[in-house]
């Protein structure tokens, strides 16, 4: 049996549990991400956060800022692999969604 059967015959098996590990890996994520969105949006120009050594949440704007970044990458990978998976139900839903009614 080849790898990518494998793959595809574990994912099948165990769908629910990776919805539920994607969901809940996305919804800390954004938590993150929010966060140090709010931040960076009340944060000082980088040389007066420099000077005045400007924190927020125990991060200076430089780390506040890769942390931002690197979280919303993966934010966008998740995202990507959760579409993947859930591709058939999210096409029905818009079958359903966009479905005229015949009279």
């Amino acid at each position: 049996m080849g790898i990518f059967k494998k793959v595809n015959l574990f994912i099948k098996k165990n769908l629910v549990k990776i919805r539920g590990i994607l969901s809940t890996a996305l919804l800390v994520i954004s938590i993150v991400v929010t966060f140090t969105g709010i931040g960076l949006f009340f944060a000082p120009s980088g040389k007066v956060a420099r000077e005045t050594g400007w924190k927020f949440l125990g991060f200076d704007k430089f780390h506040l800022e890769k942390l931002h970044t690197i979280t919303g990458f993966i934010m966008v990978a998740i995202i990507i692999v959760h579409l993947a998976i859930n591709y058939t139900m999210y096409i029905n839903e818009m079958k359903l969604l966009f479905k005229t009614r015949k009279r």
